[in-house]
């Protein structure tokens, strides 16, 4: 059964922790976000988390530059149409940080040690105490941006379910413990066929530490270098030997560009009667690529040349999101007594 958007209000957010988009990144969750926009008659709220991203960075040249890159390829993306998305820099509303501080005070120690990020830095070697505090409390920041806009659904990827579901347990403790209704409990929004995009290495999820990705804005020396080493099939040493579909992240991701279906179709047919190589088949996934992403690179060069009307977007979001927080955040004051 389709699930109905008409009257959802749906968040998202994205930490400008680095400076390469990929493949991963747009369908695992800008795609699906601005396909959203078209199904809700209420505002998409999209954010720039530049307060999460102080939990890595810390060089303030290095921040803004990622700042400023996230900022101008989500507007090629799509959350350019101002009537449909609330685009915004999350630091610039400052009532993130004081629901944050609020927020702290409806979850226990031991919900907090069992997040992904902190265990993931423990078992990496991290000594517990030189893990910093913003890493540690990301995920009462991250409740407190999706509770501060009454957000009914909240993409993610399968990896940040644990995080929406932190933001749960936070409303429903809240709304308990003061007797009110007025934290909306959000829904995690998980595309199963997109939630997890694969990386080049046809294991690990698509991410650029990992060096497994391929990239939407790149150089197209660098894509192509990039999808020349996407993993195929390692039991076929000639193109004449019958080659495997399932696990080919080639064929996965023509699967996600090639607007073409009929040679999508043609290629899988040949790959799987060895009448074809990995050569051809990479070289027509970098083909479809230059097609399908060549209206978005147009869009970002233009915003590129053109700051005025980005920071027009971005003061139009802010104080659209800064009406609706300072809503909700008076609502939770209230409800506590402050």
């Amino acid at each position: 059964m389709q699930q109905d958007f008409t009257n959802k209000t749906i968040l998202t957010g994205v930490t400008p922790s680095g400076d390469s988009m990929h493949l991963g990144n747009y369908f695992g969750a800008m795609k699906p976000l601005v396909d959203l926009g078209q199904k809700s008659n209420l505002p998409v709220y999209c954010f720039v988390a530049d307060l999460h991203a102080l939990t890595t960075v810390q060089d303030r040249e290095v921040l803004e530059h990622n700042i400023q890159n996230v900022i101008i390829n989500y507007l090629a993306f799509g959350v350019d149409d101002t009537e449909r998305f609330v685009f915004f820099r999350q630091s610039q509303v400052p009532a993130h940080s004081e629901l944050m501080v609020v927020l702290g005070n409806f979850i226990g120690l031991g919900q907090m040690k069992r997040m992904h990020a902190f265990k993931d830095k423990l078992q990496k070697g991290t000594d517990e105490g030189n893990i910093n505090m913003g890493l540690f409390n990301y995920p009462i920041l991250m409740a407190a941006d999706i509770l501060l806009y009454e957000s009914n659904l909240v993409p993610v990827g399968a990896d940040q379910k644990q995080h929406v579901e932190i933001a749960r347990d936070i409303a429903q403790n809240f709304n308990r413990l003061t007797g009110s209704e007025v934290l909306v409990v959000p829904e995690p929004l998980i595309s199963e066929e997109t939630g997890k995009i694969v990386g080049t290495d046809g294991e690990r999820k698509m991410s650029k530490s990992l060096g497994n990705i391929v990239g939407i804005f790149d150089e197209s020396q660098v894509i192509k270098k990039q999808i020349q080493g996407a993993y195929t099939d390692p039991n076929r040493i000639h193109a004449t030997d019958p080659g495997r579909i399932e696990g080919n992240t080639v064929f996965a991701y023509h699967g996600l560009i090639n607007d073409d279906r009929e040679e999508v179709a043609q290629l899988r047919a040949r790959y799987e009667k060895g009448k074809v190589g990995d050569a051809e088949v990479k070289e027509r996934l970098l083909a479809a690529h230059q097609r399908y992403f060549a209206p978005l690179r147009e869009k970002r060069d233009f915003y590129l040349a053109n700051p005025a009307r980005v920071a027009e977007i971005l003061e139009m979001g802010r104080e659209r999101a800064e009406r609706k927080a300072a809503e909700v955040l008076n609502k939770v004051k209230k409800a506590v007594g402050l």
